[in-house]
C-alpha cells in the first residue's frame, strides 16, 4: 500500500511538473526576451528623439545661413559694394531690410555677417540676436575682424570657417552678447574672393536644458559628440564618463542611424548611438543592471509564483495520497483476513464518503455473500459517477481560479510592485511616502479612469442614470471654484483663474452631479493646455437658458479641426515639443452630458491664442 501512495504522489508531481515546464519555462523565456526588447527599443527611442531635437536646431540654422547666403548672393556686387569702407557701408544699409525680414520670418536665436576687412579699414559686421527669446532683435555694435584675436578658441567660426568652408563650433563663451553659444559658420566667396563669414547661433545653455530632461535614467549618461568625436555636451556634467563609454568614442562607425552599439568588452553599459547629417552624434550609455531591471523583476515573480505553486502541488499531493489511500489499505486488511477464513470480520469506516460507502458493502457481502455481490457492482458504477462528477467539479474550480489570478494579477501589478518596496525594511520614511504617494496615484488614476469609461459606456448606450432636481447653480460653480482653485495653486501657479458667475443667482431643475462633472471636464481641458495667462469660468443666464462658458489662453487648435475634439478618443494636439496625457473621451463625455441634460455645446479657438466652449441649457429643463 506504501508503493501505491507513492506511485500516486509520484504521478501527481510528474504530471504538475509536465505542465509547469511546458506551458512555464517558455512563457517566462518569452516574457524577459519580450522585456529585455522593450528595454533596448526604450533606449533607441530616447536616442532618436534626442538626435531629432538636435538635428531639428541644426537644420533651422543651416536654413537661416542658406537664406542670408541668397541674398548677398542675389545682391552683392564686388565691383561696386566692395571697393572702399563707403561703398560697404551703403550694401549693407540696402540688405539689411531683408535681414530684417528673415528674422521676421524664420525667427533664429542670432543673425549676423562679418566682412573681410583685410584690404581697407572700417567696422563692418551685421549682427542681429534675440537675447530674451521674445522676438525682439537687438542689432550688436560692429567691430572689425583685424581687431579681434583670430588665434582665440572663441574665433575658431572665423578661422576654421575659411580653411574647411563651413564649420559647427563647440560652445564658447561670446562676451559681446554675455552669452555661451555653439556657432554655425560659412564662408562666403564671391568671384574668388573672401567677402566674408555669415552664420547664426542658439544657445548651449538651452540644449542643454533640454537633452537633461530627456534622459531619465539613473546610470550612464547621455552624450553629444562633434564630427571629431569631441565632446559637446555630457549629461554627467563634470562627472568622468565610464572607460567603456570611452573606449566605444573611439571606435564609433560612420553613417551611424540609431543602433546598439555594444562593445566587445562591454560587461557594465550598453549603448546607443544616432548620427547627425552634420557629422555630430548622440550616444546613450545606460548600465546593463538598469535597462534590464524590469526583466528580472519579473522574472523574479514568476520564479516565486512557479515556486509557491510547486510547493502547494507537493502539499495537496501529499493530502489527497494519504486521505485517498488510508481507508483502502485498512478495507484491504479485512479483504485478507475474510480471505483468510474470518467471516466475523467487519469494517467499521467513518470517513462520510464512497469509502464508508464501500465498506457498508463489504460487511453486506460477508453477511450475504451471493446478494452481496450485485450489491458491491452497483456501489461501483455509482462510484465512478461520483468520481466523475468531482473530476469535472475540480477542473471547473482550477479554471475559475486560472480566470480569476490572470484578470486580477495584471492590472494591480503596479500597486503591488510598490506595496513590496514599502515592505522593504531598507527603504527610508521619505522612500516610503514616496511609495505610498504612486500607489495613491495609480490607484486615483485608475479610479477616474474607470469611472470616465464606464460613464463613456453608459452615455454610448444612452443608459446614463439622470437624478433631477432644484438646486443652485451658484452653489455648484462656488464649488468648483474652490476646487480648481486649489488645483491651479498646487500645479501652475502662474496662472489666473477667474469665475464670473453674478448673473447666475438662481435656482435650476437639472442633474447637478452630472452638470458639475460637464464642467470639471472643460475646465480639466483648459488648464491642461494652457502654461501661461489662465482661465475664465464664466455664467450668464436669459429669459429661457442659462449658459456656462469655459475659456483660456492655452495654446488653441486650427479652424478645420475643431468639429473633431468631440469625436471619441480624438486627440486634437498641434504641438511638436510637448506630450499631453489623458484617454480622449474627457470633451466626448462632456457633449454626452449636455445633450443629455437637453443642452448645446459649442467650441470656439484659435491657434495660439486660445479656446472657448459654450454650453447653453434651456431654465425650464426636463429630460
Amino acid at each position: 500500500m506504501y508503493g501505491f501512495r507513492k506511485k500516486l504522489l509520484i504521478l501527481m508531481l510528474l504530471l504538475t511538473a509536465s505542465a509547469m515546464l511546458l506551458t512555464g519555462v517558455p512563457g517566462i523565456f518569452f516574457a524577459r526576451q519580450q522585456a529585455n526588447n522593450d528595454a533596448l527599443a526604450h533606449m533607441k527611442q530616447i536616442t532618436r528623439l534626442a538626435s531629432s531635437d538636435v538635428e531639428k536646431q541644426f537644420t533651422h540654422i543651416e536654413e537661416v545661413s542658406m537664406a542670408l547666403e541668397a541674398v548677398i548672393r542675389s545682391t552683392f556686387d564686388k565691383s561696386t559694394d566692395f571697393r572702399d569702407d563707403a561703398s560697404l557701408n551703403r550694401y549693407k544699409q540696402k540688405i539689411t531690410p531683408q535681414l530684417r525680414e528673415i528674422l521676421h520670418l524664420m525667427r533664429p536665436m542670432s543673425l549676423w555677417i562679418v566682412f573681410n576687412t583685410e584690404d581697407f579699414e572700417g567696422r563692418h559686421t551685421i549682427s542681429f540676436f534675440d537675447k530674451k527669446g521674445n522676438g525682439v532683435y537687438h542689432r550688436s555694435k560692429e567691430y572689425s575682424i583685424q581687431e579681434k584675436d583670430l588665434f582665440h578658441p572663441s574665433m575658431n567660426w572665423w578661422t576654421r570657417a575659411l580653411t574647411q568652408g563651413e564649420i559647427w563650433t563647440l560652445p564658447y563663451y561670446w562676451q559681446t552678447w554675455n552669452m555661451e553659444v555653439i556657432s554655425y559658420s560659412r564662408a562666403v566667396y564671391v568671384d574668388s574672393t573672401l567677402i566674408g563669414c555669415l552664420g547664426s547661433d542658439f544657445l548651449y545653455h538651452e540644449l542643454e536644458d533640454h537633452l537633461d530632461s530627456i534622459f531619465n535614467f539613473n546610470t550612464g549618461c547621455l552624450i553629444l559628440l562633434n564630427e571629431k568625436n569631441e565632446l559637446v555636451y555630457s549629461s554627467s556634467g563634470g562627472q568622468p564618463l565610464p572607460d567603456e563609454t570611452l573606449e566605444l568614442i573611439k571606435q564609433l562607425p560612420e553613417n551611424t542611424d540609431s543602433r546598439l552599439l555594444p562593445h566587445p568588452g562591454s560587461k557594465n553599459f550598453i549603448h546607443s548611438v544616432s548620427q547627425l547629417r552634420n557629422g555630430w552624434s548622440v550616444v546613450l550609455s545606460v548600465s546593463r543592471k538598469e535597462i534590464f531591471t524590469d526583466a528580472n523583476k519579473l522574472m523574479f515573480h514568476l520564479g516565486i509564483v512557479f515556486l509557491s505553486g510547486f510547493i502547494i502541488t507537493i502539499l495537496l499531493a501529499l493530502y489527497f495520497s494519504k486521505n485517498v489511500t488510508s481507508p483502502v489499505k485498512y478495507l484491504l486488511r479485512k479483504f485478507r483476513r475474510a480471505a483468510d477464513g474470518d467471516l466475523d470480520t467487519r469494517a467499521n469506516i467513518q470517513t462520510k464518503d464512497e469509502m464508508q460507502e464501500l465498506g457498508d458493502h463489504f460487511n453486506k457481502m460477508m453477511e450475504e455473500l451471493q446478494k452481496s455481490f450485485n450489491d458491491l457492482k452497483s456501489a461501483q458504477n455509482k462510484l465512478s459517477r461520483e468520481k466523475e462528477r468531482a473530476l469535472e467539479s475540480d477542473s471547473l474550480k482550477s479554471s475559475f481560479l486560472e480566470n480569476l489570478s490572470h484578470e486580477v494579477r495584471t492590472p494591480l501589478m503596479a500597486i503591488v510592485g510598490f506595496s513590496e518596496l514599502m515592505a522593504d525594511p531598507a527603504s527610508t520614511e521619505k522612500e516610503r511616502e514616496d511609495f505610498f504617494s504612486h500607489i495613491a496615484q495609480n490607484s486615483n488614476q485608475l479610479v477616474r479612469f474607470i469611472e470616465d469609461t464606464l460613464l463613456f459606456a453608459q452615455l454610448e448606450k444612452e443608459q446614463a442614470p439622470v437624478r433631477m432636481s432644484q438646486f443652485k447653480i451658484q452653489d455648484a460653480l462656488l464649488e468648483l471654484k474652490q476646487e480648481f482653485e486649489s488645483f491651479r495653486r498646487k500645479q501652475k501657479p502662474d496662472l489666473f483663474f477667474r469665475t464670473l458667475s453674478d448673473d447666475c443667482d438662481m435656482t435650476i431643475y437639472s442633474d447637478p452631479a452630472l452638470l458639475k462633472r460637464m464642467i470639471r471636464y472643460l475646465l480639466d481641458n483648459a488648464f491642461k493646455f494652457t502654461d501661461k495667462g489662465g482661465v475664465t469660468l464664466l455664467c450668464r443666464s436669459t429669459d429661457h437658458h442659462f449658459e456656462i462658458i469655459v475659456s483660456d489662453s492655452g495654446i488653441g487648435i486650427s479652424d478645420d479641426k475643431t468639429d473633431l475634439v468631440f469625436r471619441k478618443f480624438c486627440k486634437v494636439v498641434e504641438s511638436n515639443t510637448r506630450v499631453y496625457d489623458g484617454a480622449g473621451i474627457g470633451l466626448t463625455n462632456a457633449r454626452g452630458i449636455a445633450l443629455l441634460l437637453n443642452g448645446t455645446i459649442e467650441l470656439s479657438s484659435t491657434r495660439g491664442e486660445g479656446t472657448s466652449v459654450k454650453v447653453s441649457f434651456p431654465l425650464n429643463n426636463e429630460v
